[in-house]
Order: structure tokens, then sequence, then C-alpha cells
């Protein structure tokens, strides 16, 4: 007589990627309800347990309960990882770095589509999201913030709102205010090159389409 019973029977998952092996969970009368019991069958039709366990479940219930399991596991493994890496303080550096990141993508954001309506509703609504919009008495500008036509125009009326905000809760900053503006003047120096380069090569091509005329 098989132990998967109905009154024993809690969960059942598959433990391999063939689906071919069960662990079913079985609360046994000498083990607490925490403490389950499993038991590891084969799927197959031919074996009493699977058949005693295919009268209390579907295949269907089984591949969901694997896919919650499976999910379970993933964020375990996830948090520990998390913690690990927060403990040796990598996870913040990462944290602090890919925020930086995020800047390139919001100018490039606010900088191009600046009429596009999904744009535009997107950013009004994160905008009225904000306290200080959201609850500010300057009714002029709220509305002209709503019926703004463009970004920057989105973007205007929000701050002359919110103003400049309270920053004593502000982030520490993680990079070097020196290095950052050695890396500025690096890019100037490098854009104002390109601007000459790019100067340099009309006017050789100026002369070259003067002297093939007069050919």
């Amino acid at each position: 007589m098989s132990l998967i019973t109905k009154n024993t029977f809690v969960s059942a998952h598959f433990i391999d990627q063939d689906r071919k092996n069960l662990e079913v969970l079985l609360n046994m009368d000498h083990t607490g309800e925490l403490e389950l019991t499993p038991m590891v069958i084969e799927a197959d039709e031919s074996q009493a347990d699977f058949k005693a366990l295919m009268n209390l479940t579907t295949m269907d219930s089984i591949h969901e309960e694997t896919w919650n399991v499976k999910k379970a596991e993933s964020e375990a493994f996830v948090a520990t990882a998390k913690q690990v890496l927060s403990d040796t303080g990598v996870l913040e550096q990462e944290t602090n770095l890919s925020k930086t990141k995020l800047f390139p993508t919001i100018v490039d954001n606010i900088f191009t589509n600046m009429d596009n309506e999904d744009h535009l509703f997107a950013l009004k609504l994160a905008l009225f999201e904000l306290q200080e919009v959201r609850e500010s008495d300057n009714v002029e500008a709220k509305t002209a913030l709503r019926k703004s036509s463009n970004k920057i125009e989105v973007l205007q009326h929000a701050f002359a709102i919110t103003g400049v905000r309270n920053t004593l809760s502000d982030t520490d900053p993680v990079t070097d205010p020196v290095e950052n503006q050695k890396a500025l003047d690096k890019q100037a120096a490098e854009h104002k090159a390109d601007k000459k380069k790019a100067i340099m090569k009309n006017v050789n091509k100026a002369k070259k389409t003067k002297t093939t005329k007069k050919k």
C-alpha cells in the first residue's frame, strides 16, 4: 500500500530536467507539520506510488508546483548572493556604479523624441508622483506642466514648482570631484579636437573641389 494518501499528501514537484522523478512531500503522523517527509518516486504510470499520486493531483498542478519551487530556490540563491556581496561591500559599489550609468540613458531620453506623446505622458506622470509637485499650491505651474507640449517645457515647469530640493538626505558621492572634473575637461578637449578635424576636412574637401574645377 502506498504512503501517498489523501491524509498524508501535501505537494509534489519534479526534481530533474527530464521530468522522470518527483519529490512528494508527506505529512506523516510521526512528524510535525513543518517537518514534512520527502519521498522520491518515478513518474511511471506502472508504479503504484505514481498512480496513488495522480489520484490526488494533476500533472498541471505538479508542473506549476515545480515552477514555484524552482522560483523560490532561485530567489533564495539571489538573496544569499546579495547578502554575501553586501557583507563584502561589493554590492554597494556595483549599485552606486549602476546609478551613475543611468544618466546617459536619462539624457538620451530627454533630448530625443521631444514631443513624443507616450514619453510626455510617462514623464508628466512620474513628476506628479513627486510630493512637491503633487501637493504644490502653484496651480498655474501645475496646469502649465500638464499642458506642456515637449519635454523641456515639462521640466521647466517642474523646476518652477520644486525649486532646488532639500539635499540633506542625498546619498554621499562615491566618485572623486577632482577626477570628475579631469574627465569633463578631457571630454571637452576631445570634442574640440573632433570639431577642428571636421572643419579641416571640409576645408580640404573645398580645396579639392576648387582644384578639380580649374582643371
